[in-house]
């Protein structure tokens, strides 16, 4: 079973739980190279098994994804060391956190916070009025926790039935 949970902000709790003073300054790079795109997407997201949705994509498919004119992929930086990956879809009004996660190498660190700061000022600078994402049992055990000291509040959560997938492609177990 996966628990999805939806969430939102406006721009005004954003502000509003903004950290003054934050010691940790990423920025935000969009990234143009479709190799790396979909490397730091594997990377970043082969602890939470975001591979079952790409695991079919090449070059050519990060690439036309990549170029659609409402979606950003991004890197956070912290000085010259790329520390995660951030994936926008914006419509007029609205921003969605499509993916968002740190380098294996920095989570446990205190860097959560400061990318999702980083995250939600690069997406309100799109100038929308909010920004919605979903999360689910299988993220970070400190993504929820971060998401609502962000500001985020509850849309709708739901639970449902899967086939527990191996990491190793082209493996499929059955649940018992």
């Amino acid at each position: 079973m996966i628990k999805t949970t939806y969430l939102k902000i406006g721009r005004k709790e954003f502000l509003l739980n903004q950290s003054p003073f934050a010691t940790m300054k990423l920025s935000v790079t969009p990234i143009s190279d479709e190799r790396l795109c979909a490397e730091l997407y594997a990377e970043v997201g082969a602890p939470h098994y975001w591979n079952v949705y790409r695991v079919c994509w090449d070059l050519s498919d990060w690439q036309h994804y990549a170029c659609q004119p409402n979606v950003q992929i991004s890197q956070f930086q912290l000085a010259a060391k790329v520390v995660g990956y951030l994936e926008l879809r914006h419509s007029d009004d609205a921003v969605e956190i499509v993916n968002f996660g740190l380098r294996p190498n920095f989570v446990g660190r205190g860097v959560g916070r400061a990318a999702l700061e980083a995250a939600l000022a690069h997406g309100f600078s799109f100038g929308v009025s909010e920004i919605w994402l979903h999360t689910c049992s299988l993220d970070h055990p400190a993504a929820l926790s971060n998401y609502y000291a962000r500001g985020f509040r509850l849309i709708k959560e739901d639970v449902d039935n899967f086939l527990p997938l191996d990491p190793i492609p082209g493996i499929v177990q059955l649940a018992a």
